[in-house]
Order: structure tokens, then C-alpha cells, then sequence
């Protein structure tokens, strides 16, 4: 199950960023385990189980990265994504300004890390439950 065209329907379902949690959701049914976002390419890489690697534009739009690296304004760019108050595009660019050059997704300890240009760490998050699945 682990295809492109698989990735693009789970990628796409996507309203708005608040929508995340179900995103992820969908592509661990699917035998994703970890994928990363590249900023500057605006294209996502894809990692299942088995070490299989699939590169995909799906709905990535390509953004500049800042060269002033601002832990605040990722903080700030996660938490506008969680209340799903913007768009994925406008994730990206805040991502972007932020300094993030990409972040990476592993489904199998639920965490999104946010990485700077020369792989440092800029902010790991916990990936939120489906909003029904809160308490």
C-alpha cells in the first residue's frame, strides 16, 4: 500500500493544518513510518518499515529559508497549525523564516522535529491526538 498515489490521497485530505493528526494517521495505515519535509524543495521523502524510500511533491509548495534561526517563531508556526487558524502553504513559509529547513515526522514515536539547515535541532513536539481522541 505504501505508493504514491496512496501518500497523495492521505497528503491531500488535509483541510487545514489543524487536520495533522489525521494525516499522520493515514499514512501509518499505509506503512509510512517516517517521512521529513524539505522547505527549500518543498517536496516530501517518505520512509516505510522496510527502509523503502519514495520522494513526492504532493501538496509541498517550495519556501526560502531564513538565515536568523528563531526557536519563538516555530513555536509560534506549530501552535497557528494546531488551532487550524492557517493553511499547510503558510506553514511552510513560517517554517521557513523560522529557519527550519525541514522537519521530520516519525510515526512510530508520534514526535516532529524541526531542523535547521545544518541538522540541528530547533523544536521537537509531541504530534497531537485526533481532536475526537482528546480528553
Amino acid at each position: 500500500m505504501f505508493n504514491e498515489q496512496a501518500i497523495l490521497q492521505v497528503a491531500t485530505s488535509e483541510k487545514n493544518a489543524g487536520d495533522f493528526p489525521k494525516v499522520i494517521e493515514g499514512f501509518k495505515a499505509i506503512g509510512v513510518v517516517k517521512y521529513q519535509f524539505l522547505v527549500k524543495e518543498g517536496i516530501y521523502v517518505f520512509w516505510d518499515a522496510d527502509g523503502k524510500r519514495m520522494e513526492a511533491q504532493l501538496n509541498g509548495v517550495s519556501k526560502p529559508i531564513a538565515s536568523e534561526i528563531s526557536k519563538e517563531k516555530i513555536k509560534s508556526a506549530v501552535k497557528q497549525a494546531q488551532a487550524g487558524l492557517i493553511d499547510f502553504e503558510m506553514f511552510i513559509e513560517l517554517a521557513g523564516l523560522a529557519g527550519s529547513a525541514l522537519w521530520e515526522a516519525d510515526l512510530e514515536r508520534m514526535t516532529v522535529t524541526y531542523m535547521t539547515s545544518d541538522l540541528s535541532k530547533l523544536l521537537m513536539e509531541p504530534i497531537p491526538p485526533i481532536a475526537s481522541e482528546r480528553q
